[in-house]
């Protein structure tokens, strides 16, 4: 259960990214996410008492979350857009 966590922060904060900014930024960002939910997710499931090996596990994990995110919320229409064509039919 404990492997989920950073895929899901990882998937929410690549949707995060791709709706909310542009250009160059996106990849700083991506960095720091991926880094600051990796860390966060060993520290809360305790497995950096036994090695910290775990957190580039974990780190590996968000990157995944985080591509699927992105990959997500780039090829999936918005609420908007969605909206607009359902009113544009006759």
């Amino acid at each position: 259960m404990d492997e989920v966590v950073p895929i899901i922060l990882g998937f929410i904060g690549g949707i995060v990214i791709w709706r909310k900014t542009v250009g160059r930024i996106r990849m700083p960002l991506s960095v720091l996410i991926v880094l600051v939910s990796g860390a966060l997710a060993t520290l809360l499931s305790g497995e950096y008492l036994e090695s910290w090996v775990y957190v580039l596990l974990d780190i590996g994990e968000a990157i995944f979350g985080l591509v699927v995110g992105l990959a997500a919320a780039r090829f999936s229409p918005s609420l908007r857009s969605r909206l607009k064509r359902a009113r544009a039919r006759p």
